[in-house]
């Protein structure tokens, strides 16, 4: 029988290195859910593939001209295709943009208009009403294209990235704001395709009981990253603990739940999962959600959601006897925060240093396993067996 770090070795591999890149909806990510499926139905699991509809999106490069010369850009995830030359208008600030007239013409936004990603129009769980109104003033202007100028990174940060809007979206980065600002027309070429397609989450169910404890992990990615960090290493961790649970006796089921989605442009795994298994909130005891653990030169942190003081008082008391587990403050971003909004108690596991990784990394070539310590993958599996 192979040893925890030898599975979560087979399982890194297998997802980062033979499969890549996993975006919701490609068949690379439909391998990933295969493995991961096979993987629990061999334990003896209940599997169930939760399927919903979504697009696989295609990229094959980006072209911009300006003034006659090539300038690097990026197509932004899930934006239509063109093939558009036009004038140029610069906005910085939304009252540049309410004033602007954009018809047959290229807008670039930069400024107050780029400091941040903008929040899909669709996407209710948290969406600005500064947002909403710079989206809705591009659909109503209605350019020929939209080039985002992003200063929030040394990689082109995507501005706007929506399979719901339906305006061609490029990105540049921040050190060629002076290049448009001093030029008149651009042609830009995108080559991206929007493909129809079906993604599926993976329900791994265990043992009997009127509740349950969740254990879940996002196993989708960006389209450009082997995605080790985020999240290989969450579907690794819950993958080798299916393993130390299969054959035990628990007063309660276990369920393993793989979103397929988190890093998708509307986290449809999420929404199908909420509409059906978190309309019963109530047989939840608790939810773990992994996501972007075993990152070198980093301790295991866990924070809370929504949980009683006893289960705190439980799980601190577990951590105080491991090494390299740490508590760190709430943090509102990832799958935990759908179990909280339900009312479940939810504790997320992450990598206390992945915060420093977030734009340098994540969702980048770079986050592959160079950067994962499976050390600290096995020490997660044990700290999550313990909390059981």
């Amino acid at each position: 029988m192979k040893s925890t770090k030898e599975l979560i070795n087979q399982h890194l591999i297998e997802l980062c290195d033979v499969i890549g890149a996993r975006p919701t909806g490609s068949e690379e990510n439909k391998a990933a859910v295969h493995y991961a499926a096979e993987v629990f139905d061999k334990l003896g699991f209940e599997v169930a593939l939760q399927e919903f509809p979504c697009m696989d999106w295609k990229n094959e490069g980006a072209s911009l001209i300006v003034d006659g010369e090539e300038v690097e850009v990026s197509a932004a995830e899930y934006s239509l295709p063109c093939d558009v030359s036009g004038e140029l208008v610069c906005l910085e600030t939304i009252d540049d943009l309410k004033s602007a007239d954009l018809h047959n013409k290229i807008a670039v936004i930069y400024g107050e208009l780029c400091k941040e990603p903008l929040m899909p129009k669709n996407f209710t769980f948290w969406n600005p009403e500064e947002h909403k109104e710079i989206i809705r003033q591009l659909e109503e202007k209605n350019p020929l294209a939209i080039i985002a100028v992003s200063f929030l990174a040394d990689v082109p940060v995507p501005i706007i990235q929506d399979g719901d809007f339906e305006i061609p979206c490029a990105t540049v980065k921040g050190d060629l704001l002076n290049t448009f600002l001093n030029s008149k027309d651009v042609s830009l070429k995108l080559h991206t395709e929007r493909i129809p397609s079906v993604a599926a989450n993976v329900i791994a169910t265990y043992g009997a009981g009127a509740q349950k404890i969740s254990f879940s992990a996002h196993i989708d990615t960006k389209p450009t990253t082997p995605g080790a960090l985020d999240n290989g290493s969450g579907v690794a961790t819950l993958l080798a603990l299916a393993e130390k649970v299969a054959g035990k006796e628990f007063p309660y089921r276990i369920e393993f739940s793989l979103f397929n989605g988190e890093d998708y442009y509307s986290i449809p795994g999420e929404v199908v999962y909420m509409s059906s298994y978190l309309s019963h909130p109530e047989e939840y005891i608790c939810a773990f959600n992994v996501d972007g653990v075993g990152m070198k030169d980093s301790n295991i942190s866990y924070s809370f959601y929504e949980c009683p003081e006893e289960l705190e008082k439980k799980i601190d008391g577990f951590a105080a006897d491991m090494s390299d587990i740490e508590k760190i403050d709430p943090w509102p971003m990832g799958d935990h925060m759908i179990y909280a909004s339900a009312g479940v108690p939810a504790i997320a596991i992450t990598a206390t240093n992945i915060f420093s990784l977030m734009e340098s990394v994540l969702h980048t070539s770079a986050d592959s396993l160079t950067i994962i310590d499976v050390d600290g993958i096995v020490k997660t599996v044990d700290f999550l067996y313990g909390c059981m």
